[in-house]
């Protein structure tokens, strides 16, 4: 063979091996979610009560639990069961999430404040947001910890402008809220609909996939509880938990199953942005 018949020869070898290579690259491609700014959905919920129940951590047991203020299903109290709660009726702006929502009660020098309408975001934690499934009838978990003792292991924030933290901050703009913030892991073990510590079941993505242990990715809840203060004054601030750090929040899932799938699919998995009647307005 001569030196040209050899080099057109590996010439062609490696048109060939790039062309193979380009094709595996265009197929892995594929496998990845194109690209969306947005995978969520939202519940804006106004409130409802306050009771010192809690019928996940204390079920069955009214006047158990520190004082927490409900959003969501107006009936939630400690003898409340995800069965219950669906179809019931709902704070909500979406009728069929009848879910129960509920976080400790923040108090001023003694006097209740209340939030103004939180949203519980239901975003995509992995990923590929095609994958995310619906919370499974029956699910009940909770985010964060009444029993922090130290603000470093609060996951959330405490935010007004110029401000952001683990703790309450010394003041706040006046006209301005105070807003909590607190994510929650969104891999399920897919198997129980809770766990002796209300939080085991769930486990956080890994690099954007979930572990083997927990594979199934369900929507990833984040609370937005945004409290009105008067003049932008924080001093005396306290949960009925006790400091900012115990900041958390619980929910039951009283969501009508074909309508939360609906909206799981279209809005997660669409990558779309919708608000909390399920539509996105773009």
């Amino acid at each position: 063979m001569s030196i040209r018949t050899l080099a057109v020869a590996t010439a062609a070898l490696v048109l060939t091996a790039a062309g193979t290579a380009q094709a595996a690259g265009a197929v892995q491609a594929a496998d990845d979610p194109p690209f969306a700014q947005y995978q969520e959905m939202h519940a804006n919920c106004t409130v409802t009560h306050r009771l010192s129940d809690d019928p996940i951590v204390f079920p069955g047991l009214p006047g158990a639990s520190h004082n927490h203020t409900f959003v969501g299903n107006p009936t939630t109290n400690a003898n409340s069961t995800p069965q219950a709660l669906v179809g019931g009726a709902t704070s909500c702006e979406d009728t069929l999430d009848a879910s129960g929502y509920w976080f400790p009660t923040l108090l001023q020098n003694g006097t209740v404040r209340l939030p103004d309408k939180p949203t519980i975001y239901y975003k995509s934690g992995v990923k590929d947001y095609r994958t995310v499934k619906p919370f499974p009838p029956g699910f009940r978990l909770v985010v964060g910890d009444a029993r922090a003792t130290d603000a470093a292991a609060y996951e959330g924030t405490w935010k007004c402008p110029g401000y952001t933290g683990s703790v309450f901050p010394t003041s706040c703009p006046s006209g301005t809220s105070l807003v909590a913030r607190l994510k929650a892991p969104s891999c399920w073990d897919g198997v129980h609909l809770d766990s002796a510590d209300h939080k085991s079941h769930m486990a956080w993505p890994v690099r954007g996939v979930c572990p083997a242990d927990h594979p199934v990715p369900l929507p990833m809840l984040e609370a937005k509880v945004p409290y009105p203060l008067p003049g932008g004054n924080t001093s005396g601030l306290s949960l009925a938990s006790g400091a900012a750090y115990t900041f958390h929040y619980d929910f039951m899932n009283g969501w009508d199953a074909p309508r939360q799938a609906y909206l799981v699919g279209y809005c997660i998995n669409g990558g779309r942005q919708c608000n909390g009647y399920g539509q996105d307005p773009e």
